[in-house]
């Protein structure tokens, strides 16, 4: 028995020795960036959503100005080709949107290039789409912010409009109009600082 009461101290000796371990964690700041110099570090996200609906008629709703308007920018001018141009107008803010078309499979994968007006860098923007039998999961890559900050802000920004696809698609509600103020523009990539 006292061998028993011998590994049951040991085993307490060692617990309490690691309590001081697990409270200086959590009391830590978070860690920071740190300065990459000459090097440009690209961040990126990718967001999923499914949708009920087929690939083709989703893919429409990508790459047909007629219909992107249904969902994302107010008006919409676009050449739904590789290598196309595109024009996108919103209500809430001063000048176009524009860019290229740099991937279109249709029904498949349709890849933008993204910069709001007012800044001085672009991003990109790829929607994959996959069958998952009578419906489709949506993929959306935003990729090349150079900041965490421009990238959680445009993670914020496609996260609603990925949900107002679906919510257009499948109940026919623009969810634009069912709130007070739109999610802001996301900024393209951020200086380093």
């Amino acid at each position: 028995m006292k061998v028993h009461y011998r590994n049951i101290l040991l085993l307490f000796l060692l617990l309490l020795g690691s309590l001081p371990l697990v409270a200086q964690r959590s009391r830590r700041a978070p860690a920071r960036v740190e300065d990459t110099g000459p090097v440009s570090v690209m961040r990126s996200a990718t967001m999923r959503i499914t949708i009920s609906s087929d690939t083709i008629g989703i893919f429409e709703y990508l790459a047909d100005p007629k219909k992107v308007v249904l969902w994302f920018p107010d008006q919409a001018v676009m050449e739904p080709q590789l290598g196309g141009k595109y024009h996108y107008r919103f209500r809430d803010s001063e000048g176009v949107w524009s860019g290229v078309v740099t991937e279109f499979i249709r029904g498949n994968t349709f890849g933008l290039t993204w910069r709001p007006p007012e800044e001085e860098y672009e991003t990109n923007l790829r929607y994959k789409l996959f069958p998952q039998g009578a419906d489709t999961i949506v993929e959306l890559t935003a990729s090349g912010f150079t900041s965490s900050a421009a990238l959680d802000k445009a993670v914020k920004y496609f996260v609603f409009y990925l949900q107002n696809l679906k919510s257009v698609i499948e109940a026919g509600t623009d969810m634009r109009g069912q709130i007070t103020q739109r999610p802001k523009r996301p900024a393209g990539r951020n200086r380093p600082h």
